[in-house]
């Protein structure tokens, strides 16, 4: 009887999540080359190709896609019977904090996830700017989830985060780079207004939102440009890398994604913890 590797899977998985084999065998905790061979060997076990380069990450094949879909199908009813037969039933309330991007673009199917495999555990999300889930705000959350250049002994890295620029293509003709950004103290802006200031690129701010989806909203109205963790790029917003001159675009570098779990965290807490650690 065949059978596919669950594990094999996961690694397929955690390639197309996050775009790179490197990031994806640092959340497997194998070698890039390891998660290469894995996919080799699902390619040549099922008689397809999986995936083709697309940039600098990937793209589904339709044959990938079909795959995708049956593995995530697949690792969620691992989990869920894994779960069910747990010595104890984790129970109880979970205080998330979260930066809006990773609420909208990755966590919602991850989320669904684990409410499926947790059905006891009572989820509590809030969405807020990484220097406020940080600050004084944090002491209300069990986990947090945030953005930091620096990080400390408190945090746990979960994955560096590349950024880039992204919006309407044609924005970059202007003379002076109209930017959609979140308020003062945000990663994201303060990389993208130091990296136009080094180039003595002119630029302005026409739009304001702390909410990603409003800033989604804004790129979508073609009122700038931002720049964003690879990520957490809409599939229907553009990556822009020159100006209209040809002149690269200068790259905003990279941020850290940290968690923070409280002291004395609940079992609930911490299974999150855990949860979102293997799957982010």
């Amino acid at each position: 009887m065949k059978h596919l590797s669950l594990e094999a899977l996961r690694s397929f998985s955690a390639v197309i999540e996050l775009g790179s084999m490197t990031l994806a065998g640092e959340r497997m905790g194998r070698s890039q080359p390891a998660i290469s061979l894995q996919l080799k060997k699902l390619e040549q076990q099922l008689g397809v190709e999986l995936l083709t380069r697309q940039g600098s990450g990937f793209a589904l094949t339709a044959d990938g896609d079909v795959l995708f879909d049956y593995a995530q199908r697949m690792l969620a009813l691992n989990d869920q019977a894994w779960a069910q037969f747990e010595p104890q039933q984790v129970s109880g309330k979970v205080r998330l904090g979260i930066t809006s991007e990773f609420a909208s673009s990755l966590l919602p199917k991850v989320l669904g996830q684990f409410a499926q495999v947790y059905p006891q555990v009572t989820l509590q999300v809030t969405s807020a700017l990484s220097k406020d889930l940080l600050s004084g705000l944090g002491q209300q959350f069990d986990i947090i989830l945030a953005l930091r250049e620096q990080t400390n002994k408190s945090d746990v890295l979960i994955q560096r985060e590349e950024l880039v620029w992204v919006g309407s293509p044609a924005l970059v003709e202007q003379a002076s780079l109209p930017l959609v950004v979140a308020p003062e103290g945000c990663i994201y802006r303060r990389r993208a207004e130091q990296s136009l200031q080094r180039i003595h690129q002119p630029y302005r701010i026409t739009y304001t939102n702390t909410d990603f989806s409003g800033l989604t909203a804004a790129l979508h109205s073609s009122l700038g440009i931002t720049v964003l963790a690879r990520s957490t790029v809409p599939d229907s917003v553009s990556v822009i890398d020159a100006l209209a001159n040809g002149k690269k675009l200068p790259a905003p570098g990279s941020v850290n994604v940290i968690m923070r779990l409280a002291g004395g965290a609940s079992s609930a807490a911490s299974q999150l913890a855990d949860y979102l650690k293997a799957r982010i």
